[in-house]
């Protein structure tokens, strides 16, 4: 892999094409067009480009080993690789994107979704997310999913596991502890908040309910909010997940913790409208994703929303700057 895409000295942003046939490229595109977005390298095979997606030649700039540093501000910039098919596509391109931005060659990755089924039946059985993958890479235990809209946070402790198995992560609270700690530093090293406030969802219904419907909140999640009080960290909980997002919670917290991926993303994806980002913290890179998923149904309708994209574009220019 020859990632030698050295000394641009520009503020470029590495777009990873994701799953060719979903609505994240045609978004992508969309705002192109419209000039909104161009300060960007789409990473992605030439051939399986032009097999799927309908784009005039002459606005295309093909980069590729041989002429690497050849950008051109008024065209769409695309990285050209070898790869088997349209899925291995999807997987070498995030490879080609990290090893690009962890070469500093680019300021952050935006990760255009993917189908996480299509890869790990087609590519890799070892694929389960963007998250962890790129958590993986730079072997980080204490990386969140972060999801952000409008200077809300929003959380997921646990992602792609099975609901049943939600409990047994909080038996290891310094794992957990060390995640909210990590979590409080992305808060005030990425987007400058100097004391982030926040507040933790239960595992279960009415946050247990006094140990009526169930222990776990009160032997769990309990002694890490002490511990993590004790060490100067304002959290409090934990409160019931149905009734922790209301308008003075909004306002008055920074950051809502919850204690599985659903539990986050169903309040997340109705109040940010599918324009909201999908950040992974505590990463030497800088790495985000519109939240809208792949969307294939919505291909050639005005249904489709690309304001996520052009967020992915502010946050990482954001942070890069509070990085700096």
């Amino acid at each position: 892999m020859n990632t030698g895409l050295s000394k641009l000295n520009k503020n470029l942003i590495c777009v990873s094409i994701g799953d060719i046939e979903g609505i994240g490229i045609h978004l992508l595109l969309k705002e192109f067009l419209n000039n909104k977005i161009n300060n960007f390298v789409l990473i992605t095979n030439i051939n399986i480009f032009r097999n799927y997606i309908k784009f005039p030649s002459n606005k295309i700039n093909l980069i590729n080993e041989k002429n690497i540093k050849n950008i051109k501000n008024n065209k769409l910039n695309i990285f050209s690789f070898k790869t088997k098919n349209k899925n291995t596509n999807t997987l070498d391109a995030l490879e080609f994107a990290y090893q690009f931005t962890k070469n500093k060659n680019f300021i952050g990755i935006l990760t255009l979704p993917l189908n996480k089924y299509k890869i790990n039946k087609n590519v890799s059985r070892k694929f389960i997310d963007q998250t962890s993958y790129f958590s993986n890479k730079e072997n980080k235990k204490n990386s969140n999913m972060v999801f952000f809209y409008k200077n809300n946070f929003f959380i997921p402790l646990t992602t792609h596991i099975e609901l049943k198995n939600v409990y047994k992560f909080f038996k290891n609270k310094n794992n957990i502890i060390n995640k909210i700690e990590a979590l409080t530093i992305t808060l005030k090293k990425d987007f400058k908040i100097q004391k982030p406030k926040m507040i933790l969802a239960g595992i279960n219904p009415h946050a247990g309910e006094n140990n009526i419907i169930s222990e776990d909140d009160n032997k769990y999640l309990l002694p890490i909010i002490k511990i993590l009080k004790k060490k100067g960290i304002n959290i409090d909980g934990p409160v019931s997940g149905d009734s922790m997002l209301n308008k003075e919670n909004k306002n008055n917290y920074d950051a809502f913790i919850f204690t599985y991926h659903d539990q986050a993303l169903i309040p997340f994806k109705i109040i940010s409208n599918y324009e909201g980002v999908n950040f992974t913290s505590n990463l030497n890179i800088i790495r985000v994703s519109p939240t809208h998923g792949t969307a294939e149904n919505l291909i050639g309708s005005n249904k489709a929303n690309s304001k996520g994209i052009i967020n992915c574009f502010d946050i990482i220019n954001k942070i890069y700057k509070n990085r700096k």
